[in-house]
């Protein structure tokens, strides 16, 4: 159920453009944290942190990108906060199933009558099952928008974008887990014409435990490649691509 007719089309827009299952694969071989306190593997981490950053379970490129198509396609007035949300559920029969809620406020800066900055928060729900994973999930946090210069080719954003919940790996030792993760950056670019993500670093920190009590924590790099692609270098150095349709 959409709550606010003109934000669910462009939001309903970029859904359809977006959604796809991503490939994840490893330039090495998947290590295993071998502290006492961990036996999880670093592939259950890799599949965890793509499947948020998946546009296909409402992950943070979707919320990346609507943020760019809330500026260019809906009215917005300097000051004046707007509210919106958007449920979505996958078609019987797709793999991956998931379905999400997202809910989002928004207001656009300016200097005088010229747009500065964009504000975005947002919470959302969302249930996933792929090949590799399972999960039911929160989601949290905020974009900054800017870079509306005629002169500049591209929006930058800065993000704070954080998922915690309930998570099965049907990789490795299978395990269910519970986990936090944070995605942080300052400087992803947005093409202004395309409304591709085409580069950008961010800083991930994952934080579980499992049920049988163990714990682990990984932090690595996620670096926005352009043409829908992203690479993700967890605690071995092992290199994890991402990609999207």
């Amino acid at each position: 159920m959409i709550t606010n007719n003109s934000i669910a089309k462009v939001f309903f827009a970029v859904i359809i453009t977006t959604s796809a299952a991503l490939n994840l694969s490893s330039c090495k071989k998947a290590s295993t944290v071998t502290t006492a306190s961990s036996t999880i593997t670093e592939a259950d981490a890799a599949e965890l942190t793509t499947d948020a950053v998946s546009p296909s379970n409402g992950g943070m490129v979707t919320q990346l990108n609507s943020s760019v198509t809330i500026y260019k396609k809906v009215a917005l007035q300097c000051g004046v906060k707007k509210d919106s949300s958007i449920v979505y559920v996958s078609t019987a029969g797709d793999s991956p199933s998931y379905s999400y809620a997202l809910n989002w406020n928004y207001v656009l800066s300016c200097n005088g009558t010229s747009p500065s900055l964009l504000t975005f928060n947002f919470t959302g729900k969302a249930n996933y099952d792929g090949p590799r994973m399972s999960a039911n999930d929160n989601s949290t946090g905020g974009f900054i928008l800017t870079g509306f210069g005629a002169s500049s080719t591209q929006y930058l954003l800065s993000t704070n974008y954080a998922r915690s919940g309930t998570y099965t790996s049907k990789i490795g030792k299978q395990y269910t887990f519970t986990s936090n993760l944070a995605v942080i950056s300052t400087n992803v670019a947005v093409d202004k014409t395309s409304q591709e993500i085409v580069s950008g670093t961010a800083t991930v920190t994952l934080t579980a435990t499992s049920t049988s009590g163990k714990s682990f924590a990984f932090n690595g790099t996620l670096t926005f490649l352009g043409g829908k692609k992203a690479t993700l270098v967890l605690n071995s150095g092992a290199t994890y691509t991402i990609q999207w349709k």
